[in-house]
Formats: C-alpha cells, sequence, structure tokens
C-alpha cells in the first residue's frame, strides 16, 4: 500500500510540472537570434490584414490565431490553427511566436504546447510594443528594436491554410 501510495504521488508530482509547465516570453532581440538556428521558426499570429498593411518580421510565416469578420465585425478564431501549425512543423522544432503585443502569442503559444510543441516561446513585446503616454506603440516590440521587417508579402510566408478545408 505505502509503495502504491508513494508511486501516485510521484505521477502526481511528475503530472503537475508538465501540465504546469510556464509557457517562456523572450523579447525581440532574443527572438532574432534564436531564428538564426536550425528548425526554429517565427509565426506571426496576427490576421492577414496586420501582417501585410502594418508590417511584419522579414522571416515570419504568417498563420493567423484568428480571423476578422466583416459580417460579425470582430475577430473569430482560426478553428484549423493548430492544425495549420502541425502541417508545417514538426513536434521537436522551435517554434516562437509574435502578435501586436504580446497577448495572442502567448494564447497561440499554449495551444501549440497542449498540441504537443514541446519547444514553444511567446515574444511578450510583440511586433508593435506597448503604448505611450500618448496612445501610439513606442515602447519596446520588434519595429520599435531596430530589427528587420517588411510590408511585402512572400508567398513562401503569406497564410495559406494547410488543412485543405
Amino acid at each position: 500500500m505505502k509503495r502504491w501510495i508513494g508511486l501516485a504521488a510521484l505521477v502526481l508530482i511528475v503530472g503537475i510540472s508538465f501540465s504546469g509547465q510556464e509557457i517562456v516570453n523572450i523579447g525581440p532581440q532574443k527572438a532574432f537570434e534564436m531564428v538564426k538556428e536550425p528548425s526554429t521558426f517565427l509565426i506571426d499570429v496576427r490576421s492577414v490584414a496586420e501582417y501585410v498593411l502594418i508590417g511584419h518580421p522579414v522571416m515570419a510565416l504568417n498563420i493567423p490565431l484568428s480571423f476578422w469578420s466583416e459580417t460579425e465585425a470582430t475577430f473569430v478564431p482560426n478553428e484549423n490553427f493548430v492544425q495549420d501549425l502541425k502541417a508545417r512543423f514538426k513536434a521537436e522544432d522551435t517554434i516562437l511566436f509574435i502578435c501586436r503585443s504580446g497577448g495572442r502569442s502567448l494564447r497561440a503559444a499554449q495551444a501549440a504546447r497542449e498540441a504537443g510543441f514541446a519547444k514553444v516561446f511567446s515574444l511578450s513585446e510583440g511586433f508593435e510594443g506597448a503604448a505611450d503616454d500618448k496612445g501610439y506603440r513606442t515602447i519596446g516590440g520588434w519595429k520599435n528594436s531596430g530589427l528587420a521587417y517588411t510590408f511585402k508579402s512572400d508567398p513562401q510566408l503569406a497564410y495559406k491554410p494547410k488543412t485543405g478545408k
């Protein structure tokens, strides 16, 4: 009986440590250095319009976490987000997620982790960073860090659903 209780306690502790694993937040400069490594990818989870009209890191692949719905006048979830990730990446790849300011990238990293991707990171400052006292996004972020970004849409990086739906 003692042995069973000890084993159950060990399983519980190990289960908690794996299930409660925190997503690591990184800054733009760290992300820029990391994407130079093999099997490391930067995923921009903003909508297609944000990716194109506001700009994006030159090496960022666009897989939106949500889409703008004209009929609903709001963002609607990309129901195929995890399927799109699985169609493009291996579970052992390192995936860095970026959005506008860090919220969606954290949710995307959590979804990827739950789907079996072990090495996921969220860019805490996002592409645009935080708002200054006048409401402009000038504090931190990829764009304000002097890192390379573009408005051009590379067909290899632009969003294309891979699920066949």
